[in-house]
């Protein structure tokens, strides 16, 4: 439940950074139409560095090490692309980054399920 709550901002605010002038044409309210894409960024990296401990720490809850490793390195991406969404607030690269942002969960989820068939702690 967490992950995809946490995962859901960044990736539908990379996306309507990318569309921010389709949204403001019809005044639908979101968040870069009411605040621009410089703070929407920001927002969307603060989102994505709280998603990437929390992902991590699920390990130690019982999850094995394919999921950490997967965990770590999808969601480390993730954060790169976000930090640089926040130097280049565009539509350009706030495609590239919703790019990124739109297989985590499909990764995640796949990584879990090998994960419960490949358990393996270090």
């Amino acid at each position: 439940g967490w992950l995809v709550f946490l995962w859901t901002p960044p990736h539908f605010w990379s996306f309507a950074i990318k569309t921010r002038e389709e949204y403001e044409s019809v005044k639908v309210p979101m968040l870069p139409v009411l605040i621009g894409n410089e703070k929407t960024a920001g927002y969307i990296f603060a989102n994505t560095a709280i998603l990437l401990p929390y992902s991590l720490s699920l390990y130690f809850l019982g999850l094995g090490a394919l999921y950490f490793i997967t965990a770590a390195i999808s969601g480390s991406l993730m954060l790169v692309y976000h930090y640089r969404l926040t130097k280049f607030p565009n539509p350009n690269f706030a495609w590239k980054a919703y790019k990124i942002t739109a297989p985590y969960l499909v990764i995640i989820f796949i990584s879990l399920a090998f994960d419960s068939l490949f358990y393996y702690r270090f």
